[in-house]
C-alpha cells in the first residue's frame, strides 16, 4: 500500500486525505496547529454562531454534492433565506440596494447619470489582445467606466480578495470576466451568450447554504472519516527531502520533539507563503513564491438586540468602497439574517471586515480600538444605539493570495515545483481560486493525480517484468 504524507490540514488536504484514504491508501496529515480546516473556523459562543473566516458555500459542481453525500451532509445543509439575495454598497454614506436587473442598473442612484450612460457603451468597447496584462482596475475603467469601477468593482473586490483592483490581475483573479471578453468581445454580450446557453446545457445549480453548526462541519467531517491517529496536531514541518531509496523523507517538531518520517508521496497543501519558506532537499526555485502579498484581515463580531439596530437587515450586507473616505471598514455581513440560529431570540449579528491590502495596520490594532473602529462606522451607516451585548475578535495575520500582475511568474513557479520531483503533488487557494470550493478541488484534483500517478508506476513496473529488464 502506498503511503501519502500531506501537509496541511485545510480544506484542500483534508479533502485529498479522505480520497486517498476512501481509495485505499495509507494517509497521515501533519497540521502545524491544534485546530483543522484551515481558514474554517467556526465558533458558537453565548449563543452566537460566528463564522471565523468563509461564511457561505456554494452549490456548483457534482464532484461537491457528491462529497456531501459521502460524509453525510446533505441533512446539516441549510439554505439562505431569501433576503441573501439583496446586497448594499454604500455611498454618500448610505447603504443602496445592489442592483439586481439591467433595468435597474439603468435606474440605480448607486451611479450618476452619466455613468449610466456609459455602460451603454460597453458593446463597442474593443477587445485587449489575449496577451495583454492588465489589471482588474484597468479592465473595469476600460470596459465599464471609473464609477462603476469605484462604486461596483472596487467594493466587491475588497469583498472577496481583500484587495486592491489596481493590483490585482484580472486574468487570474477574474479569469471568468477576462473570458467573457476574449471570447465574444463584450461582458454584455457574452453574459446573454452565456445566458442562452444554459437553457439548453444548464449548468449546476448556484445556491448559497450553510450547515447548521457552521461550516467548519466540512473539515471536522471529513477528518472524523480518516482512520485514528492519521491527523498529527501541532505538527510543524521542517523539511522534505526526495531521494531514489526513501522517496520522500518529511521531518517534523511536535513542541520540542524533532521527527522524521518516509513517505511515497507527498502533497503540500500549506499556504502559498508557508510553501515558499518550506525547506526542500534537493532545493528548488522558489523565488516567485515569496512575492505574493497575505494582508492582515480583522473580522469583528458584534451582537446587539434587535431594537438597537434602526436598519432592517434585510440583505447579505453592505460593502463599504474607497471612495466612501468618511468610514473605514471594507463591509459588514448580516449574519444572523442570512440563516437561522446564528444569534439568540431577539438579537442580531454582524460581522465586520477591517483591514486587507486598502487598510493592513488597521487590522493589527487592539481589540478595544478595532471594536470602537467598527462601531463608528456601523453607528452612521445601519444606526446602531448602546453598546454590543456580544463581542468577538479575530484576526488572519496572512489572509488571501492576492493574485496580482505578474502571477504569470507565480503559477509557472508552482508548475515547477510540482514536476520537478516525482511524486510531489501541490493543492490551496493559490492555484486556481481563492474559494472554500476551489480549494477543496485542488486537494480533489491533487489525490487523482496522485491515484494516476501510481497507476503509472504500477504499469511501468509491470513492464518491466514482462520484458525482464
Amino acid at each position: 500500500m502506498a503511503s501519502v504524507g500531506i501537509i496541511g490540514a485545510g480544506i484542500a488536504g483534508l479533502t485529498a486525505a479522505y480520497e486517498l484514504h476512501r481509495r485505499g491508501l495509507e494517509v497521515t496529515v501533519f497540521e502545524a496547529t491544534d485546530r483543522i480546516g484551515g481558514f474554517i473556523q467556526s465558533e458558537r459562543i453565548d449563543g452566537f454562531l460566528v463564522e471565523l473566516g468563509p461564511q457561505t458555500l456554494q452549490r456548483t459542481s457534482g464532484d461537491f454534492e457528491e462529497l456531501l453525500r459521502q460524509v453525510d451532509l446533505e441533512d446539516a445543509c441549510i439554505p439562505a433565506r431569501p433576503v441573501a439575495a439583496n446586497r448594499f454598497i454604500v455611498r454618500g454614506g448610505q447603504p443602496i440596494p445592489l442592483p439586481r436587473s439591467p433595468r435597474e442598473l439603468l435606474r440605480t442612484p448607486l451611479l450618476s447619470p452619466r455613468a449610466r450612460l456609459r455602460l451603454l457603451a460597453e458593446p463597442f468597447i474593443p477587445r485587449a489582445h489575449r496577451s495583454t496584462e492588465e489589471s482588474v482596475a484597468k479592465f473595469a475603467r476600460r470596459r465599464l467606466g471609473p464609477e462603476v469601477l469605484d462604486y461596483l468593482v472596487e467594493p466587491f473586490v475588497a469583498g472577496i480578495f481583500a484587495g486592491d483592483p489596481e493590483q490585482l490581475s484580472v486574468r487570474y483573479a477574474f479569469p471568468k470576466l477576462f473570458e467573457l471578453e476574449q471570447q465574444y468581445g463584450s461582458l454584455f454580450w457574452g453574459l446573454i451568450r452565456d445566458r442562452m446557453k444554459q437553457r439548453y446545457h444548464p449548468a449546476p445549480r448556484r445556491s448559497m447554504f450553510s450547515f447548521v453548526e457552521g461550516l467548519h462541519m466540512l473539515p471536522r467531517a471529513l477528518a472524523e472519516r480518516l482512520p485514528p491517529h492519521a491527523i498529527i496536531r501541532n505538527a510543524e514541518v521542517l523539511a522534505i527531502r526526495w531521494d531514489e531509496k526513501n522517496p520522500w523523507t518529511l521531518a517534523f517538531r511536535q513542541g520540542s520533539h524533532a521527527s522524521t518520517r518516509f513517505f511515497d508521496i507527498i502533497i503540500c497543501a500549506i499556504p502559498l507563503h508557508r510553501l515558499a519558506q518550506l525547506r526542500m532537499h534537493p532545493p528548488l526555485e522558489r523565488r516567485p513564491l515569496g512575492t505574493v502579498p497575505h494582508p492582515p484581515i480583522a473580522l469583528v463580531a458584534l451582537g446587539f438586540r434587535r431594537e438597537q439596530v434602526a436598519h432592517p437587515l434585510d440583505g447579505f450586507g453592505m460593502l463599504v468602497p474607497a471612495a466612501e473616505r468618511d468610514f473605514q471598514i471594507l463591509g459588514t455581513l448580516f449574519s444572523s439574517s442570512l440563516f437561522p440560529d446564528r444569534a439568540p431570540e431577539g438579537h442580531v449579528l454582524l460581522t465586520t471586515f477591517v483591514g486587507g491590502m486598502r487598510h493592513p495596520e488597521q487590522a493589527l490594532l487592539p481589540e478595544d480600538r478595532l471594536e470602537a473602529l467598527v462601531l463608528q462606522d456601523l453607528r452612521r451607516l445601519l444606526g446602531i444605539s448602546g453598546a454590543p451585548v456580544f463581542r468577538h475578535v479575530w484576526r488572519w495575520e496572512r489572509s488571501i493570495p492576492q493574485y496580482r500582475l505578474g502571477y504569470d511568474a507565480v503559477h509557472a513557479c508552482v508548475l515547477d515545483v510540482e514536476m520537478s520531483r516525482s511524486g510531489l503533488f501541490l493543492a490551496g487557494n493559490y492555484l486556481e481560486g481563492i474559494s472554500v470550493i476551489d480549494a477543496l478541488h485542488s486537494g480533489l484534483k491533487a489525490a487523482r493525480a496522485v491515484i494516476q500517478h501510481l497507476r503509472e508506476e504500477a504499469a511501468g513496473g509491470l513492464a518491466k517484468l514482462l520484458l525482464g529488464d
